[in-house]
């Protein structure tokens, strides 16, 4: 079973923020198929299954905060025997333009401790990404108080397409393999 993990800071004084952009795709994609996340026992996880192309797929957001994400997907994905290439990790991505979504495997975590505790959790960084781009911030601002600010109302539009081309990168992902998607989602 693929796991689809979107990556965010619990509570409602972050759900619309740059950094939560992982979990609110997680969510529109959860909600895309009429289904609702619930606790799983064993981890702690929210997790909801979908099916996508046909091949159920979980979704999940842990309830930790970003820093120690892994806490609750480390044994959630042990508990499913998940490989890394099952895994799809749903990220906002400072290093992208706003709006634009890339799809990988593997590589670094440029700095955000999301990705670095799911690595650590899983021990591999050899997973797939779903890179949501949120832009660097203006001037001098640190880029930690910057993902951690909600989005302008002014951009709200811009921010429910960029959702929406997360959870159909996501869709692409899971159907067609990496490469093809690729070939797709990197064309927009």
């Amino acid at each position: 079973m693929k796991l689809i993990i979107g990556l965010g800071n619990p509570g409602p004084a972050y759900e619309k923020t740059r950094h939560n952009v992982g979990a609110m795709v997680a969510d529109s994609l959860v909600f895309s198929y009429g289904e609702k996340f619930s606790v799983h026992k064993r981890s702690g996880a929210e997790t909801a299954t979908v099916r996508i192309g046909g091949e159920p797929v979980m979704v999940a957001k842990a309830r930790t905060y970003m820093n120690v994400t892994g806490r609750q997907i480390g044994p959630l994905a042990a508990y499913y025997s998940v490989k890394p290439d099952e895994l799809l990790v749903l990220h906002d991505e400072l290093d992208l333009d706003f709006g634009q979504v890339r799809l990988k495997k593997g590589g670094g975590e440029g700095g955000h401790n999301g990705l670095r505790s799911i690595s650590s959790a899983v021990g591999t960084r050899d997973y797939l990404r779903v890179r949501l781009g949120i832009g660097r911030p203006p001037g001098r601002q640190d880029p930690a108080d910057y993902v951690l600010k909600p989005f302008s109302s002014a951009a709200r539009t811009d921010v429910d397409l960029l959702i929406a081309n997360g959870v159909d990168a996501t869709e692409l992902l899971v159907a067609q393999g990496l490469e093809t998607a690729q070939n797709t989602v990197h064309a927009w």
